[in-house]
């Protein structure tokens, strides 16, 4: 029980069907099938090579051998020691296997220890209840104790609850943060992980990470945030986005944000630099608008204030989009907003037509008007036969 070294488990064995609840849970849905298969393999091969991937057996090259004895110290019997006035027991000399790895198996030891961190502390954060109390066969339960230690008050074990939420929190994010950095580096687990739904980048989106996010909606920089609100910025995106700008200049505008290190500074990519700023706004709003963790009392205020900002910031984007047609070139051509200022100018065109046609028909009827006045003042004998 490395990851709670002042616990002391006779039968660790009785944990084995929680963790694995959590396992299947959350940790698979984090990895995604193919990757989450491929660490249960390497567990097993590292074990069967090493003895055990904790601190204790396998450490990180150049790290003082010292540091990892203190490490491996049996934390528990040196606090029980010095707690009675003892002196405290030296440490534990280090295993004889005690190896050092090569640095591409260090990492997938890293990110199994990040793993295991995971289900642990998830474990205790849910399973809290059940592994305080027993239940006989008679039906009865009792408060799960030891003659050695006082009972825990119920102020002690919501704390510990709250703890292990908090660890399970950060070692989640701790796990996407390490797998983002990977993908962006040695891609030792990009080809499998790219397979689950929180692959840190969706190409297809105006956010495409948890750090663009976080620059218009505040997630606190917290990966797991940004994977549960990945849906709502889809929906949002294709509901609100699509149907006002048009899938074709949507698409356009997701692209050049991918390839945005291609920016020339040209006066078309500037333009498309500024309305996916503007485009970003409003679904950051929109998105705001969907999110569950807002308070209740303030749920129904903040929600109208996202909606109306949204549309707002919506306005501001179809505007500018209307005014900078040419420079967005041909991903512009047949949007809705492009077929709305054709149709208008359409329609201007034929009413100036048909102002043009009337002023001409008044014109002729006018000089029609004046040469019949000018040939009925003539005498009846100089007038032509169609005027007597």
């Amino acid at each position: 029980m490395s990851l709670m070294p002042t616990a002391r488990w006779k039968r660790p064995e009785q944990l084995q069907g929680y963790l694995e609840e959590e396992e299947r849970v959350a940790l698979e849905p984090l990895l995604g099938t193919a990757l989450y298969e491929h660490l249960l393999e390497e567990c097993e091969r590292l074990r069967g090579k090493y003895g055990d991937i904790t601190p204790t057996t396998i450490k990180p090259t150049k790290v003082a051998k010292e540091d990892a004895g203190l490490v491996y110290a049996d934390v528990t019997d040196r606090i029980e020691r010095i707690q009675k006035g003892l002196p405290a027991a030296p440490c534990n000399p280090l295993p004889d296997e005690y190896v050092e790895v090569p640095d591409a198996e260090m990492q997938t030891v890293r990110l199994l220890r990040i793993c295991q961190q995971i289900e642990f502390y998830k474990m205790l954060s849910h399973k809290a209840g059940l592994l305080t109390v027993s239940f006989n066969e008679g039906g009865g339960m009792n408060v799960v104790g030891t003659g050695d230690y006082e009972p825990a008050s119920d102020k002690d074990r919501e704390e510990a609850r709250k703890d292990a939420f908090m660890s399970a929190g950060r070692a989640v994010d701790n796990l996407l943060l390490f797998l983002e950095a990977d993908a962006k580096g040695n891609k030792h687990f990009t080809e499998l992980w790219q397979q689950a739904d929180s692959f840190y980048l969706h190409k297809d989106l105006l956010f495409q990470t948890a750090r663009v996010l976080n620059e218009y909606l505040d997630i606190k920089g917290e990966r797991m945030t940004y994977v549960a609100l990945v849906r709502d910025i889809r929906f949002c995106q294709n509901t609100y986005l699509k149907s006002r700008i048009g899938g074709k200049l949507l698409k356009a505008v997701v692209n050049f944000a991918n390839s945005f290190n291609g920016f020339t500074g040209t006066n078309n990519d500037l333009v498309y630099a500024e309305l996916i700023d503007k485009l970003r706004i409003a679904l950051a709003f929109y998105v705001e608008s969907r999110r569950v963790e807002i308070g209740p009392q303030k749920d129904k205020l903040a929600r109208r204030d996202s909606i109306t900002d949204a549309q707002q910031a919506m306005a501001d984007a179809c505007q500018f989009i209307e005014d900078n047609l040419d420079a967005l070139g041909e991903a512009a051509v047949g949007t809705p907003i492009y077929n709305a200022i054709r149709t208008r100018e359409e329609q201007e065109k034929r009413e100036a037509q048909n102002a043009e046609a009337a002023r001409c028909r008044q014109h002729k009827a006018a000089c029609e008007q004046g040469r019949k006045r000018l040939f009925t003042s003539f005498p009846a004998t100089h007038r032509t036969p169609e005027y007597k």
